[in-house]
């Protein structure tokens, strides 16, 4: 997933950034800081399932 930020300046913030707030907005999803440390550092179909796994854990608390 970090290809989705610039390798020359990495971000030293990524919660709330612009590719997280649209994936936030795309899947209905709320994505905290340390949920976003692990996406980070996932590959891209890691990064899906546990997506897939956020929406079905946010939509049972709702």
């Amino acid at each position: 997933m970090c290809c989705m930020w610039s390798t020359n300046i990495p971000p030293d913030i990524i919660e709330g950034t612009e590719p997280f707030e649209a994936i936030e907005a795309a899947f209905g999803i709320v994505i905290d800081d340390e949920e976003a440390l692990e996406l980070y550092d996932m590959t891209l179909q890691e990064a899906a399932q546990r997506i897939s796994d956020l929406q079905r854990q946010q939509n049972i608390e709702r």
